[in-house]
């Protein structure tokens, strides 16, 4: 059941990946970033994403998800920059549309480490009962 669906919702995930790995060469990460990966970074760019929950629409064919996209960096002056080229990268994408940001400067437990990161959100239609 809902097969195309599904195989739709997966090439657009690998779709996000792929473009944001070849166009920034960061490593992307789903959900978190595991402790063991954690480690090997020496400074933190890189992206997570996940997806959100699914919302009702008026159209009772379709649902809406939100993926957010959270891009970490550290030590760079062009995060704003970098930031335009990832919602168009991310909205380029059959499905997806861009919604906002919110971006925050943290810093790492008890050291002067800052890090700046981006939360992206986007929003894909997906049909169901197809």
């Amino acid at each position: 059941m809902n097969e195309k669906t599904k195989r739709f919702m997966r090439e657009q995930i690998d779709e996000l990946v792929s473009g944001l790995k070849n166009h920034f060469g960061l490593p992307v990460y789903e959900d978190e970033i595991a402790e063991d990966e954690e480690e090997t970074l020496s400074e933190y760019n890189c992206f997570v994403f996940e997806t959100g929950e699914f919302r009702t629409t008026t159209n009772t064919r379709n649902v809406t998800q939100d993926i957010y996209v959270y891009y970490y960096s550290e030590n760079r002056d062009d995060v704003d920059e970098q930031t335009i080229d990832i919602i168009s990268i991310v909205s380029s994408i059959k499905g997806i549309n861009f919604v906002n940001t919110v971006k925050e400067r943290l810093q790492e437990k008890d050291t002067d480490r800052y890090v700046d990161r981006v939360t992206l959100v986007f929003r894909r239609v997906i049909p169901i009962g197809c």
